[in-house]
């Protein structure tokens, strides 16, 4: 029996580890948290910071792995790329993991290929109340070394300059903060599998976010309800990326913003979209191939050629409740959420008896669904339907 080892083990993750053991694999799963949501899925589970690279090195030389991923989780992306390349595995070289995750090198790799993007600067932790933005307001400034929509915020006035350095470098490992022109458009993301460097889209998913100034994501759609020709330009610009990256073998989950300029990259990780996309939505939308089962198997070594694939005329989306502030004392309405009309599936994401803030960024959520449609609206209608089911108690 092969064995595959996920660095992580977030709520996104479980249905990734769930087609692993569908698979026949033996699974092993490694997280700081014993109490992860995909922790109970494992056959061998292992404690342990997935950024530090000794603990998870004896990880796997314990585990043995014949393949190692970091799925849907961005935090592990660089630590698996190292011990793929200390232990002979298939993967991304570290140098293509360090371009998908830090968000300088990332954009710096854009711009020397011609790859479509914003303008932009970075700032050290150390000249922050000292920088002047070589570009207009607006203005975005993020983490270089962040993800899920963490410190990220709009900056409309010189006033509101520093607040926002200061939180984006607070949000970051590095506390170097990206700062980049402010984009108009409709937002997409871009789902991607790379085998032997060859970037192959599978889908395009229409995104909805909360807006300024953190635009952190409470829902997603399949297929997008984009024209064929900007879907094309949107899936040439992520193969590009793609490639000014360097990735070889593996997912590709692409942010890109469609312009009046044209399709520019917002960012991209080298791993399966989270939010439910690669696991429920693509699962629904695209014929002809399981993404999550074709990365599965291109880290295991195997090589995916051929691929074909395509819409399958079917409409899905997923939506979040996002949390509110207060002390959280009850979640109910489940089972009728889960019965509703066009509903696949449904998440409880907040936790009983835990105090939450003002949500701002995706990491702050109660709930979400996913449901299918006979269009893009009736999918959306459908989730908006179910999560009005679940009523939330606060304190």
């Amino acid at each position: 029996m092969k064995r595959i080892l996920f660095l992580g083990g977030p709520v996104f993750q479980k249905p990734v580890i769930e087609r692993a053991k569908s698979m026949g694999l033996y699974v092993g799963v490694a997280d700081i948290s014993p109490d992860a949501p995909a922790a109970s899925l494992a056959d061998a589970f292992f404690q342990g910071s997935i950024r530090d690279y000794d603990a998870m090195l004896a990880v796997a030389r314990e585990f043995e792995p014949d393949g190692i991923v970091s799925g849907a989780c961005d935090t592990s992306v660089v630590t698996v790329a190292r011990l793929c390349e200390e232990l002979g595995l298939p993967g991304n070289s570290v140098e293509a993991a360090l371009n998908s995750t830090d968000k300088y090198r990332m954009i710096k790799c854009f711009a020397r290929e011609g790859v479509a993007h914003p303008s932009f600067a970075v700032i050290g932790k150390a000249e922050l109340d000292h920088f002047v933005p070589p570009f207009p307001y607006p203005l975005i400034t993020k983490p270089t070394d962040s993800a899920g929509g963490r410190g990220v915020n709009l900056v409309q006035s010189p006033k509101e300059l520093a607040d926002a350095l200061v939180k984006a470098s607070g949000a970051g490992i590095s506390g170097d903060v990206l700062v980049e022109e402010c984009m108009t458009g409709p937002e997409v993301s871009v789902e991607v599998v790379v085998s032997d460097g060859e970037p192959h889209v599978l889908q395009v998913t229409d995104k909805l976010t909360s807006g300024a100034p953190n635009f952190f994501e409470i829902g997603h759609s399949q297929p997008t309800s984009l024209s064929f020709d900007q879907r094309k330009a949107i899936s040439d610009l992520a193969s590009s990326a793609v490639l000014a990256v360097g990735l070889r073998n593996s997912a590709a989950h692409a942010e890109v913003m469609l312009t009046p300029d044209g399709p520019k990259m917002v960012e991209l990780g080298a791993r399966l979209g989270g939010d439910w996309i690669t696991s429920h939505l693509i699962w629904n939308s695209v014929s002809g191939v399981d993404m999550v089962e074709t990365v599965i198997r291109l880290a295991l070594g195997e090589r995916i050629h051929g691929l074909k694939y395509g819409d399958s005329g079917k409409c899905v989306a997923t939506k979040f409740l996002p949390a509110s502030e207060g002390l959280l004392t009850a979640l109910d309405g489940i089972e009728s959420a889960e019965n509703s009309a066009g509903v696949i599936h449904v998440e409880i994401h907040g936790t009983i008896g835990e105090r939450y803030g003002k949500a701002v960024d995706d990491s702050a959520r109660f709930a979400s669904v996913v449901a299918c449609g006979s269009s893009k609206e009736e999918a959306l209608a459908n989730c908006d339907r179910a999560l009005g089911l679940i009523r939330v108690q606060m304190g």
